[in-house]
Parts: C-alpha cells; structure tokens; sequence
C-alpha cells in the first residue's frame, strides 16, 4: 500500500487475478475488521514482465479509500553485494503469513533489471507466496524493491527501476536520485569507442581505481558518450534510454551508484550531493560504491572542489574501496594535474613492471588477510556465504611471474601479468564486500547483546532477574547471541521479546 488509495503488486500477480482490466479483490493484511476493497490497474501503469528479468510492475486504485492502512515507505537507495533484506509473504500453509530474509547477490553481473534474492540460512524458500510482496532493507527499515519473477520469488526489481517504468512511483518515493537530471542524452553524436571503453571499465576495474577523462567541450563525443554511459548506468533513466545501433557493450543497470554533474555548482553542493547519496566516511563505506564527476572545471569554484574534495576522495579511494570517474572539459585545467598527483591515485602504469608485481603482492596478502578473517568470523553466524580460498592459487601465480622478471624473461612476464591482474583485482574486491558484511554483522550482534545486557541489568535491579516469565523469555536471546553460530533475524526477534516481556511485567503485567 502507497496510500489509503494505491497500491502496488506484480503484473503477473494482477493477470493470474483477471488481468489488467479486471475488478480485482484486495484483503487488508493486518486489519482483520477490514472488509476486502476492490481495485483496478490504473491507466498506463501496467508493465508486463519482459525478457531478460524486465518489468513487471503494476498500479492498482482502490475503489473505495481505505484510511487504516500503513504506507510502505519506497526509497532510493544505493544496493550492495550482500545487503541484507526482508520480504513478507503468504508460502503455502502459512495463512497468517511469514517473514523471509535474503541477501542480494550479482548486482554487477550483466543481464536485466531484477536482482537476485539469496535466502539466508534456514529462511523460507522465496518461492510462491512471495511475489508482488514488498522488499525492505533490514537496516532501515525502508521499501527498496518488489519480488518479482513468476512462481520463484527469487529476483528483485529495486525501486529505481521502477520509477524508471512508472514515474508516477516518484509521488510516494524518497531518497536522492543516483543521476543528475541533466545528464540527459537524445541522439547525439556519440564517441563509440569511448562507450566500449567506458563500459569494460564499470564491468573491470576494482575498488581503489580513479580515472580522470577529459572530455573536451560539453557538446563533442567523448562528452555525449559519458553522458550515455552515465543514463545506461542508471537503474532509474536506463528503462526509457536509447541504445545507438551498433553498440555492443552496455553497462550493467546501478554500475553507477552517483553521477554529479558539477557544472556551476561550488564545491559544498557537489559535497552535499555525495553525503546526501554516498556514505564515504572511513567508518561508513562500503566497498565498490562508485562515483562520477562531470565538468569540474566548469563548477562555479573548480579549484576549491579539487583542492577540498576530489583530490582527497582520490587519495583515499583505495581505502574508501570507492571507484571515482573524474570529467574535465580541458587538459590544461589545473585540476587534472592535481588530481592526477594526488597520493595513492590508482595502479601502476602499464610500463611499471616492478610497480605492478608490488601492486599484485600487496592485493594477494590482503585477500590471504581477508580469508583468514572470514574463517574466524564468519562461522559464528548462521547463512554467511563463504568465499573460495583463493589467495594460495594467487599467490603461486604471482611466484612464476616474480621468477620470470628475476631470470630475464621480460616478454612471458608482459603476457601474463594482465591475465594474473585481472584475477586478482575482483578477488580483492570481493574480498573487501565480505569483510564490510563480517564486519556488519558482528556490530549488530554486539548491539544486540548491549540491549540483552542493559535490560538484563534493568531486570536485575528490579527484582525480576528470578521471575520465570522474564527468565523463559531471556534464555532464547542468551543462547543465540553467546552460545554456537548466531542467526541475527531470530535473535533480533528473541531481543525484542525479551524487552516486552520485561516491560510488561515492570508495568504489573
């Protein structure tokens, strides 16, 4: 439910129910005094599910307003490997319905719209029952997607996606959008070579990596083709976007968590934008996020955004594990050098060899330190999915490239060394999104065991520590939380439990 008037479901939830020009019955969960409404699909907002996991979404109106509901609270937000999220359904023999958890999995693999729904340890299968149903970020509390995906259950269409089908979403949706509106791009003469590179970029490069382009005028190709590459990028503008003929390489939807367009903007709005999208700080990032700048020289204090903002964010890429794509208008705008000087700015150059072999050693203990994190960590929860051990393999393949550079062999270490590269960098990538999962985890289980103490004290102090009531209630929680692997959703639950129990018998209950 959007409103007392609106709601929103499936395309495929609405045909199996009589179609998008039938009177459809709606039951109120949660307000069983509530007698059922009836509905209709509201005029060009139905949008049938295409191929390659693509729409999918239908707005219905209620006949009747129906003020008791509660709205669910669509928001933008950028998506992550891993996230943990939330969906309530209707699986057979559950008539009063059930909570499912999953985390999303393979948002930089090419394909669709939809995001696929990984169910965590003994959650419910998100199979029939799911469909349609509302997915919430475990953290916030807040809508970003639907189920989607006929009889599975097992995909997700983020809000982004559709507000780029259904605009009118935009009423009841909050949150920053990930592209500037003026990135716009119809028709124009675009530098395709650019696009291809541009889009091997998104799909190649690992956290840490910043690329500055110059672009030349707002109007020449190599402008048009960022510009493109930017709204393709945009789960929200790439639904409406028209592809050039020819163009073999299109990024994946949400590659591009924020693009900034600098242009006659100072240095504290381009500053505000990121915060307001973009949790950079060293404390809040989370690895792989990337960001886009465009016409820095053109903002209203060029030399002020470089000097306050982006050359620091390209310093401290690699350990913000953020990706940055810097746009100057011109070669000689004193920006480019600056940012380009900026220390810890990228890899090595290509005829860096030395350099690159550094560059590979470091990445491979950072992924052996990553393993062994994951094995001392991850086997206190329940449903973390583990990474390969990769870091040995890596490492071997690293010694035959260090005995080659030491005997001479110069030409077997140039044709080598990408391949060896290319592995190595999204092992340090993935690596780096599951130590920020470990590392959410075990905050939310010290949370939770904070709050299990306190009231634990708080019930100590008022005599109830030996009431049996409170006792049975406090037992679940301890053991989940300190005894064997924990599963964070039960446990939170068990919490809860535990501090209404206390409350209510602090009150006389």
């Amino acid at each position: 439910m959007l409103d007392e008037h609106h709601l929103l479901t499936s395309a495929h939830v609405v045909e199996s129910a009589g179609g998008p020009h039938a009177a459809l019955t709606v039951e109120f969960v949660g307000l069983s005094e509530t007698a059922p409404g009836s509905a209709t699909v509201v005029e060009g907002c139905w949008v049938p599910p295409e191929g390659r996991e693509r729409g999918d979404l239908a707005l219905l109106r209620l006949a009747k307003p129906e003020p008791k509901i509660f709205r669910a609270p669509l928001h933008r937000m950028p998506l992550s490997e891993h996230q943990l999220v939330r969906a309530f359904g209707f699986p057979p023999g559950a008539e009063f319905g059930r909570w499912s958890h999953a985390r999303l999995a393979g948002l930089r693999t090419a394909g669709g719209e939809w995001i696929q729904l990984q169910r965590t340890g003994e959650a419910e299968p998100l199979g029939p029952g799911y469909c349609g149903t509302a997915v919430l970020d475990e953290t916030t509390g807040s809508v970003i997607g639907m189920v989607a995906g006929k009889d599975t259950g097992t995909w997700m269409i983020p809000v982004e996606s559709m507000l780029g089908h259904l605009p009118r979403l935009g009423a009841w949706t909050t949150g920053s959008p990930a592209v500037d509106s003026s990135f716009g791009w119809a028709a124009e003469i675009v530098d395709v070579p650019f696009v291809r590179e541009f889009g091997c970029w998104l799909g190649e490069s690992e956290p840490g990596a910043v690329w500055v382009v110059v672009t030349g005028g707002a109007a020449s190709p190599i402008a048009a083709a960022l510009r493109l590459v930017v709204v393709l990028a945009d789960r929200e503008r790439s639904p409406g976007a028209e592809i050039p003929a020819g163009l073999d390489i299109v990024p994946v939807p949400g590659s591009i968590d924020l693009a900034v367009d600098a242009t006659g903007r100072t240095a504290d709005d381009v500053r505000r934008r990121i915060s307001e999208r973009l949790n950079l700080t060293a404390d809040g990032a989370v690895p792989g996020r990337t960001l886009v700048v465009d016409g820095i020289d053109d903002a209203a204090e060029p030399d002020r955004l470089v000097d306050e903002v982006l050359a620091t964010l390209a310093g401290r890429a690699a350990d913000l594990g953020v990706r940055l794509v810097l746009g100057f208008r011109r070669e000689s705008s004193p920006g480019v050098a600056a940012v380009r000087s900026s220390p810890g700015l990228s890899r090595p150059a290509p005829d860096d060899i030395a350099g690159r072999l550094r560059w590979l050693a470091e990445a491979i203990d950072e992924v052996a330190a990553i393993e062994e994190y994951q094995l001392t960590v991850a086997t206190r929860f329940t449903g973390v999915v583990m990474l390969p051990a990769r870091s040995r393999r890596l490492r071997s393949a690293l010694n035959q490239l260090k005995s080659a550079d030491v005997d001479g062999d110069a030409e077997w270490v140039e044709r080598h060394i990408g391949g060896c590269e290319r592995t190595v960098a999204p092992a340090v990538e993935d690596g780096r999104r599951q130590r920020a999962v470990l590392d959410d985890l075990l905050a939310k289980r010290d949370e939770l065991r904070a709050r299990l103490e306190a009231d634990a004290a708080l019930a100590k102090e008022y005599g109830l520590d030996t009431d049996p009531e409170v006792g049975r209630a406090y037992r679940p929680a301890q053991r989940l939380l300190f005894e064997g692997p924990c599963e964070l959703p039960t446990a939170v639950t068990a919490v809860d439990t535990y501090a209404t129990t206390l409350r209510t018998r602090l009150k006389g209950g």
